[in-house]
């Protein structure tokens, strides 16, 4: 391995069923950063949108939940082991099964399960992970819990949970498996 590695780490990016097209301004943030590699934690929707991430960078996808009702057939997850750390990139829906119980949950109680109830499935899917990079959620996580860390680079496309600007990660692995994580979020016109 080289002295670091640069990653970059988008998910929900919801294009073909939510937006148009990934916004200009997002793609020349993620060109600026010359990241080595991008990881997509799913719901992509379209090709296109991994055609567009390829000319910047090679690409790692997995199948978000919007993906499969699209039919748009990726793997589920992804297994990395990098300077000592094993990785797994999943989209954090667990299976559609877990899908539509948290929907039947959230019509008989009118509450969501909050970040923590999927790491701790995640957890359980992964139990030999000691980094686990999810979408889902659309919101940003970075924090350690049970001894693992979760990585969410939250949603890639403009909504009000990210307040109409597009969000990613940039990570940073060390030859000595120290991880760098930046937040970053791109203000449109």
């Amino acid at each position: 391995m080289d002295k670091e590695q640069r990653w970059l780490l988008i998910s929900d990016s919801h294009v073909g069923d939510r937006v148009k097209r990934l916004q200009a301004k997002l793609l020349d943030d993620i060109k600026a950063k010359k990241p080595d590699l991008i990881l997509h934690g799913g719901d992509i929707a379209v090709q296109e949108v991994l055609d567009e991430l390829s000319e910047i960078a090679p690409v790692i996808a997995v199948q978000g939940n919007r993906d499969w009702f699209k039919g748009f057939k990726l793997p589920m997850e992804h297994h990395f082991e990098v300077a000592g750390l094993k990785i797994v990139l999943a989209h954090g829906h667990i299976s559609m099964w877990h899908w539509f119980w948290n929907y039947v949950h959230l019509f008989l109680t009118f509450r969501i399960h909050n970040h923590q109830f999927f790491q701790r499935q995640l957890a359980k899917k992964y139990p030999d992970a000691d980094v686990i990079i999810y979408g889902h959620l659309h919101f940003q996580y970075d924090e350690m819990m049970d001894g693992k860390r979760f990585i969410n680079p939250g949603s890639a496309y403009p909504h009000w949970r990210n307040k109409g600007r597009p969000q990613y990660m940039l990570m940073t692995i060390k030859e000595s498996g120290e991880i760098f994580v930046e937040r970053h979020e791109v203000i449109l016109d």
